[in-house]
């Protein structure tokens, strides 16, 4: 299945690319059109926020039928559509519907199919390995939009960044259709659980606690309360450091550079010595890359923590996956990965919320200290993670 592999790859890499250069230069964008702060400030929390309701949503499709199939081509040749339409927008309301409702929608759809036909193509015994090898072309994906959304903003103008992330997205959608010819293998159950899947509103408590699964929610979504909330400002905290735009695009880029390189790597050595350990030491890094950012004057000191950042989300990323995949019931492989990108994507909507609280109180570098103590509970709870592989109990919430 390595055309499958190496197509679902492609699509990741392009539906990130845009996703990141688009994201970057939105408020931007709204800015030209008369958009005050406190509207950007809701036009940005609306995909995360929309995008953490449907993954699990979209999670929980995925393993119907051939739907999973379905649902990552649909999902991004929409997103291509939204890309373009926000490059033609001209209102506050049109940038709130597409960026919001609609684009947040088309990327729940695809992202955790994707993550689920991956697992479900990879042998066990090289589970983290294959899982790393995918995010790295994500991390290429977001290091490529990095670099080139702010040299087409700068040739073209800011509209035509859009335009360029719905072409990559037809490009990705292009790639995603190997994906037509794989078999899923994954999606029939045998008797005694059909008979409790039916009518579930999903995995009940025990399953929860028992497989280590709300544990690893819980501490996924504390660590991105953490750094979703830093890298909002780290923007405007670079720029007071007096970084230029083309020197903040080239530090975020190492970052997703890095990522590339890690991704591979940690998830080889999450097969060799377990998800837990880590999970751990990428909190950890999470928490130390945190606070001594802000501690830093002069920009380019944050190079070494851009790749421990980088070092950290490869570390965070391919064990939660895989140990998702590990103890996913039969059949519910894709709900178990919408799980984590929806606890991952809740921190993204609360994160940004404590920043800008904390701001409004303290001057960034406090800010940033604050917001390092949620990555460091998150290792601390990480310490006591006690993961047990199960593959049955998946009735609904009791």
């Amino acid at each position: 299945m390595k055309s499958v592999f190496l197509g679902l790859g492609l699509a990741s890499l392009c539906a990130n690319a845009g996703q990141l250069a688009s994201s970057t230069f939105l408020a931007l964008y709204a800015q030209k059109l008369g958009v005050g702060m406190s509207e950007i400030g809701l036009l940005l929390a609306s995909y995360w926020l929309v995008l953490t309701i449907m993954t699990i949503i979209f999670g929980r499709l995925a393993d119907v039928g051939e739907l999973r199939k379905v649902l990552i081509v649909s999902g991004l040749a929409g997103s291509a559509v939204v890309y373009w339409l926000l490059g033609i927008s001209r209102t506050y309301f049109q940038l709130l519907l597409l960026w919001g409702p609609l684009l947040g929608v088309t990327d729940a759809a695809h992202k955790p199919a994707s993550a689920a036909v991956i697992a479900e193509i990879t042998p066990p015994q090289i589970l983290g390995r294959n899982v790393g090898f995918y995010n790295a072309f994500t991390s290429a994906g977001l290091a490529f939009g990095a670099i080139i959304g702010g040299k087409i903003a700068d040739l073209l103008g800011l509209s035509f960044i859009f335009t360029a992330a719905s072409l990559l997205l037809i490009v990705g959608t292009a790639s995603s259709l190997v994906v037509l010819k794989h078999k899923a293998r994954n999606v029939d159950r045998n008797v005694a659980e059909e008979k409790t899947v039916k009518g579930s509103g999903g995995f009940n408590v025990r399953y929860l606690l028992a497989s280590g699964m709300l544990l690893l929610c819980v501490d996924v979504f504390l660590r991105n309360c953490g750094f979703r909330g830093v890298s909002s400002f780290l923007a405007v905290y670079l720029t007071q450091l007096g970084a230029e735009n083309t020197l903040i695009g080239l530090l975020n880029a190492i970052n997703f550079l890095s990522q590339i390189a890690f991704m591979p790597l940690m998830g080889s050595i999450s097969d060799r010595i377990g998800r837990k350990r880590v999970l751990s030491i990428g909190m950890l890094a999470t928490f130390l890359a945190t606070f001594f950012l802000s501690t830093v004057w002069n920009p380019l000191d944050t190079i070494p923590i851009q790749i421990a950042i980088g070092f950290s989300w490869a570390s965070i990323t391919v064990a939660s996956n895989a140990f998702a995949a590990e103890v996913a019931p039969s059949g519910r492989l894709g709900e178990a990965m919408g799980m984590v990108l929806t606890s991952m994507s809740l921190g993204g909507v609360v994160g940004p919320l404590v920043a800008g609280t904390a701001s409004e109180w303290f001057d960034l570098r406090m800010t940033f200290r604050i917001l390092a103590l949620f990555p460091l509970l998150s290792f601390l709870l990480s310490i006591r993670f006690r993961p047990r592989p199960i593959k049955h109990s998946i009735g609904g919430t009791r």
